[in-house]
């Protein structure tokens, strides 16, 4: 057995905060802005804010097709439907990403949009019907997340809505985190978004209990891009294989409450923690160990 490192597409955190201030600045002179969110798209641009102007139902609704979502609790697997629509997908697409002074806001613009919000939180109470007991309702709806598939972009490729990762069923590092926090928010708990502009990545923090936390954050560590063990910071990220040495960035979300069941979490994380650091050859039992902790939370394991 060798250590299940993450290599997920290194995010361009300080290529974006550089666009950004280009592009603030174009904005202050009066240009033109568009990105490669809107570009892909013929029509009109415009800038997406918290609000967004009427569009009909008949039009956001055409396209219509079920996808139904996977997800592991605690070794069984579900799956969670979602009604996506080419009409709202199309609509997104026409919206790019405003910039802002303050980065915090630039990011929540992704998860505030309105028109995407009467579809998501359809997608929050069908995880909630899924899952009566709150702390599963987390649970799954943070391993439906995770098994989304995880895809790459070059570095000049804005981020697309949490809508977009579901109607296209990938993501890359700061989507498929924004589309966490939005529904963890959703389910009314606290959480944020980590940058970790070092190691250009995102990830995602829901308020737990100070020993739960990461690095005296206020929030513990959830890893969006693959199947993992939440509060397991120590995967290794990128081309090069880093591991997460620097502070993270927090952004606030939403205020909210702790994720107390976490503990369940945390106690698995620190012997997989254990588990992956005896080497690539296991004994039977620490093997069976490595092997039901993959299981309980989907994560993929050699024979």
């Amino acid at each position: 057995m060798t250590g299940d490192p993450y290599h997920p597409h290194r995010f361009p955190i300080k290529a974006v905060i550089v666009i950004l201030v280009v592009i603030g600045i174009a904005a202050i002179w009066g240009g033109q802005i568009a990105s490669s969110v809107g570009t892909a798209v013929t029509g009109t641009l415009e800038a997406s804010g918290l609000s967004s102007p009427e569009v009909s139902t008949e039009t956001l609704e055409k396209g219509s097709k079920t996808i139904n979502y996977p997800y592991v609790l605690r070794g069984k697997p579900g799956s969670i439907r979602f009604d996506a629509y080419r009409g709202v997908n199309d609509y997104l697409s026409t919206k790019y990403p405003t910039p802002f002074r303050v980065e915090h806001d630039y990011w929540l613009q992704f998860i505030d949009e309105s028109i995407q919000d009467r579809y998501l939180k359809q997608l929050a109470g069908n995880i909630r019907a899924a899952q009566p007991e709150p702390d599963n309702q987390v649970r799954a709806a943070i391993s439906m997340v995770q098994q989304i598939p995880y895809k790459g972009y070059s570095f000049d490729t804005a981020a697309k809505y949490p809508y977009h990762v579901l109607y296209h069923q990938d993501g890359d590092c700061d989507e498929k985190s924004l589309l966490l926090a939005y529904l963890l928010r959703e389910m009314g708990y606290g959480v944020a978004l980590f940058e970790f502009e070092q190691e250009s990545h995102m990830a995602v923090g829901i308020k737990a209990p100070d020993k739960y936390c990461y690095r005296d954050t206020g929030y513990a560590f959830i890893e969006t891009t693959v199947p993992s063990i939440p509060t397991d910071a120590g995967g290794e990220y990128g081309d090069a294989g880093e591991k997460l040495t620097s502070k993270p960035k927090v952004f606030v979300i939403a205020e909210g409450d702790s994720f107390e069941g976490i503990w369940r979490e945390y106690a698995d994380a620190a012997e997989w923690s254990k588990i992956r650091g005896m080497g690539p050859k296991l004994d039977s039992y620490n093997y069976g160990r490595y092997r039901n902790l993959a299981q309980t939370y989907g994560m993929p394991y050699g024979e």
